[in-house]
């Protein structure tokens, strides 16, 4: 005799059970079950994945689905549905979609999709057999045989997990055999094992957002039995553990994975004629366009030639076609697109057909490293539009190809441990105190609370303290399991036939569903899987060509790649505002380099990553032949020549095994793959591959032993090269626009930095050091970004702190539909109903209102008699005199201090302004120029003190974090016991200080270590 758990919820019915298919698979197989069933509520979230796992530990799996329907007699109704075959199978993504996307559903809705599965009534939990346990006989006979029109393979399901249960099961089961109903023993299984009830009830609790979930008696018994236990528990009841086999034998599901289920571009057209034509007109328009030697042409159309040769011998026309349609409407339609990213710029076809805006041949970028003709695997084209307009090209997929075959890609938040630890003190009701210490040891960076644990003081406090441990060990459980699904942030998914044929679907946005599979599972059944990214880099250039073509429109795919001014600009590190060069540690390679083309960008890029950075200063002093450039053997100088005899590219991988041991380029993309994943056994093979055919090509064994060593190597380090070009033309064409449109460059980069004010003031600075006005927000000249004038640059309404995007919006709409602001009585009345008093204070201590000539003073001291003379001037007209405007002002340091906590820092009224004297006195420097100061030296640092915070050292002894600015940024610092101690009674916010601070670095971030601070006026 052989028992079957049929009800078990994985975690995927997503925060309803702490099992993880993974280990429920070792679980089970130790508990001795061959054969085992999912029954996720209402979702397939997890099928392939537990397909998967039972078929790789020797399981069978059956997939079901607990289904919950409209109930018809006010009853929490649920029906568990199994499929028996494929068909079944694909009905269970049916009626999970149905599910997901309607609010209410009835037994009907499913009826069409109920063919090859079986379906279990489960006691306690269906309509019908509560009815009957209620006596209601005739009731629930008519509710079971409406279940047997609609599912013909119909069992009553029946546990144990109840008291009184054993009663009961004989009444059922009585009543079924008197009425021909088959049965079967259920034993829902919510967590693995009985210690895990807390975890499960915990998991509730958080699910449900309350505080403590009292599970229900069947819940409290809920764990996974083993086999035996199982037949212990029903030994009174044999039928109803041989229906478990008799329903495990029916079901004989095998998913099928063979092939892409490739989209089809047009039904009415060749596809291989089709884009064969289209790639030949785009070729030739390409080489004129770009002036190419005829000497060349014949060497662009072989190239041309193979790779259609080979696109279409993989079968992957119509997918070039696809991506060839969405960018051409997106061009259409005046969308920015990237030149390319990843591998895709390495194609020839992707270039002519508008795909991508590199020439692969121009840059030496193989067509092997993007499409392997020896590999079977999906092409990737991933696409950059701009962050805001993304979304148009997802929608015209969904109106072009069908919402049927068109589909976000689903995705899974899951437990990280801080947000698990915080979730479960939560339910705890643990108090801040413990939940601080904790969380003083779970960094946001940590993947596991068990390697937190290995702190000696965090382990000694979960040893010693048993709330600490009982949390630690609820959220070691936690930890990875899937909380939320969302939608996956770029790519869509297609198929060849509607979607529902290979995974269940739900809502999604912009009129498309997205898939329960995540990306992993829809590209193992073959699905097309495309990339839509958004770029806010790409939003930045578009908004400035927006700007710039008020005086002439600018084709930024031609603009020169030579221009000198732009080289200059980059080699002296301004690089402010611009795509893959801001960082520090990127400005300093690029002075080193002394970068004065296109190459430097393109090697930048791919050097300055953990790993090659430390080749770095061996690079640029081969550059400027300050080091010997030495090869291995002169064979590689070809390759190795542009990059001064180092591999910085993966490309120079494969042709280094195509020169050496006569690999074709596919070959060699093999052997790339194998090294950068680190497969011994492949790795081993390869050598002696390498070695023997770089022998009988007549190289030595030891030199190939070494070249291939050398490949080894550098392998880790080299990049992808079309990624690197196609990124640095990105970051070109930021630089091209800012160093000959700064003015429109500084607007754009402003506007995008609402709300970072760091690097707003360090902008406003730089616009300065070039002569350009940046003025204060103006209510009748600012917008929601900041606007460009013949005499400058307006700062935008957004920065005013408290203003959101609905103030500022309806402010907007009043000056566009009534005309500019007259006057400060005008701007009070019409805004009455926009602002708030708050609303209003921030605006004039923001400057927005200094254009009425009023000192900012007297306009917040006549706001009140302003909004009188508006409200009742007609009526009291004898009572409300006019306003009487004193000269009096806020004194600077009031006046500064408003403009700050309306802007976020000082724009005009800069206190640092005073103390110039004390700058140059002490060598003081700005905070912004911290981040090229090396790290452990000291340096003086006049700031003003923004906020503090005092905490207690182990010891006892006081201390201070404090955060700190200037006219230039931010920074924090740390004040310990011994510096604390003497300026505690001076340190307030606000207040200017004058510290030797130790330039020190914590989490991968700047901070100063005070050796000495003095706090007062100077």
């Amino acid at each position: 005799m052989r028992f079957y758990n049929l009800y078990l919820q994985t975690e995927y019915s997503l925060t309803a059970s702490p099992i993880k298919i993974k280990e429920l698979m070792q679980v089970s197989k130790d508990y001795g079950y061959d054969a085992l069933a999912m029954t996720d509520i209402d979702n397939m979230y997890g099928a392939l994945k537990f397909y998967n796992n039972c078929i790789n530990n020797g399981i069978k799996p059956i997939i079901g689905l607990n289904l919950s329907l409209s109930s018809m007699e006010n009853f929490y109704n649920s029906i568990l549905l199994y499929a028996k075959n494929v068909q079944g199978y694909k009905n269970l993504l049916k009626i999970s979609t149905i599910r997901k996307t309607k609010k209410e559903v009835y037994l009907k809705d499913i009826q069409k999709y109920c063919t090859d599965l079986i379906g279990i009534l489960p006691n306690d939990e269906n309509d019908a057999i509560k009815l009957l346990n209620e006596g209601n006989i005739k009731k629930s006979q008519e509710l079971i045989e409406q279940y047997k029109k609609v599912i013909d393979d119909l069992y009553i399901g029946l546990d144990v997990q109840t008291s009184g249960n054993s009663r009961r099961i004989s009444y059922i089961m009585d009543f079924c055999r008197k009425n021909g109903y088959k049965t079967v023993a259920i034993n829902k299984t919510c967590y693995l094992y009985k210690e895990d009830l807390e975890v499960y009830k915990v998991l509730k609790s958080i699910g449900l957002s309350i505080n403590e979930y009292t599970p229900s008696e069947k819940e409290l018994n809920a764990s996974l039995l083993s086999v035996d236990e199982a037949i212990n528990v029903f030994k009174d009841y044999p039928t109803l553990i041989y229906s478990t086999e008799e329903i495990v034998n029916k079901c004989n599901l095998i998913i099928e994975k063979n092939g892409y289920k490739m989209p089809i571009f047009d039904k009415g057209i060749n596809s291989e004629t089709y884009i064969h034509d289209l790639a030949y007109v785009g070729l030739k328009k390409r080489l004129e366009d770009n002036k190419v030697n005829r000497n060349l042409y014949n060497t662009y159309v072989e190239r041309l030639n193979y790779e259609l040769e080979v696109i279409n011998k993989m079968g992957f026309n119509d997918y070039f076609l696809i991506v060839y349609d969405f960018i051409k409407y997106a061009k259409r339609k005046g969308i920015l697109v990237g030149p390319g990213r990843g591998s895709g710029p390495s194609s020839l076809v992707a270039y002519s057909l508008g795909i991508t805006e590199i020439d692969p041949l121009k840059y030496g970028l193989l067509f092997e490293r993007f499409l392997n003709p020896e590999r079977t695997s999906m092409p990737d084209i991933d696409t950059d539009f701009p962050d805001n307009l993304r979304d148009e090209v997802i929608k015209y997929m969904g109106k072009r190809y069908g919402v049927d075959k068109v589909a976000h890609i689903g995705t899974f938040g899951t437990f990280g441990p801080r947000s698990a630890v915080r979730d479960v003190a939560r339910v705890m009701k643990l108090s801040s105190i413990y939940l601080d210490e904790v969380l003083f040891f779970v960094p946001n960076s940590a993947n596991s609370i068990s390697n937190c644990l290995e702190n000696p003081i965090f382990n000694k406090m979960y040893n010693e303290n048993d709330l600490i441990k009982y949390l630690v060990d609820i959220v070691l459980k936690l930890e990875d399991l899937p909380r939320h699904v969302s939608i996956h942030a770029a790519g869509i998914i297609m198929a060849d036939t509607t979607l529902n044929e290979y995974t269940a679907l739900q809502e999604g946005i912009n009129g498309l569903l997205q898939t329960q599979f995540e990306a992993s599972d829809l590209e193992e059944l073959g699905l097309v899987k495309i990339d839509f990214l958004g770029l806010k880099n790409l939003t930045i250039i578009q908004d400035i060509l927006d700007n710039v073509s008020v005086n002439g429109k600018i084709d930024i795919n031609n603009i020169p790649l030579d221009d000198k001014k732009t080289y200059e600009m980059i080699a002296s590190g301004d690089t402010d505002g611009i795509f893959q060069l801001e960082s520090s540690g990127m400005r300093s390679v690029l002075k080193r380099l002394k970068t004065s083309d296109f190459s430097d960008i393109v090697n930048a890029l791919a050097l300055y990553r953990p790993g090659p950075m430390e080749v770095i200063p061996s690079f640029v002093n081969r550059k400027f032949k300050k080091e010997k450039v030495e090869y291995l053997h002169n064979d590689l100088e070809e390759i190795l020549k542009p990059t001064y005899g180092t591999i910085v590219f993966q490309e120079q991988i494969l042709l280094i095994a195509k020169k050496f041991a006569g690999y074709s380029l596919g070959e060699a993309d093999i052997l790339r793959r194998a090294v950068s994943k680190k497969k011994s056994d492949i790795l081993l093979k390869e050598q002696d591959k390498f070695i023997t055919r770089a022998v009988s090509k007549g190289y030595s064994k030891d030199l190939a032993t070494e070249i291939y060593n050398y490949i080894l190597k550098f392998a880790n380090y080299g990049f992808n090269k079309s990624h690197s070009v196609a990124y640095s033309m990105i970051s070109y064409q930021m630089a091209y626009l800012k160093v000959n449109y700064y003015k429109e460059f500084m607007a754009v980069l402003m506007s995008n930095s609402i709300g970072k004010n760091h690097l707003l003031k360090s902008y406003f600075n730089n616009c300065v050091s070039r002569n350009i006005k940046v003025f204060l927000p103006s209510v009748n000249i600012s917008s929601d970004k900041f606007v460009l004038t013949n005499e400058g640059i307006y700062a935008s309404l957004l920065m005013v702190n408290g203003l959101g995007d609905t103030t500022v919006n309806n402010l907007l709409i009043e000056r566009k539909e009534n005309g500019i602001y007259i006057d400060y009585d005008n701007f009070v009345e019409r805004t009455q109903n926009i602002l708030n008093r708050k609303n209003f204070e921030m605006l004039v201590y923001a400057g927005a209102l200094d254009e009425f000539n009023i000192p900012r003073k007297q306009m917040i001291l006549e706001y009140d008699k302003s909004l009188e003379i508006a409200n009742f001037g007609e009526l009291f007209k004898e009572q409300l005199s006019a306003h009487t405007f004193s000269d009096e002002e806020y004194t600077f340091e009031e006046i500064s201090k408003f403009e700050k906590n309306a802007l976020g820092f000082n724009f005009k009224f800069d206190i640092f302004k005073q103390y110039s004297d004390v700058k140059k006195k002490y060598k003081t420097v700005d905070i912004c120029s911290l981040q090229d100061v090396a790290i452990g030296s000291y340096v003086n640092l006049l700031f003003r003190i923004d906020s503090f915070n005092v905490i207690k050292t182990k010891k006892g002894e006081e201390m201070a974090f404090v955060t700190m600015s200037d006219d230039t940024g931010v920074i924090d610092g740390v004040l310990f016991p011994k510096q604390y101690s003497m300026i505690e009674n001076d340190l307030e916010i606000d207040k200017i200080a004058l510290g030797k601070v130790k330039v020190d670095l914590r989490d991968n971030k700047r901070q100063c270590v005070f050796e000495k601070i003095v706090i007062k006026k100077y």
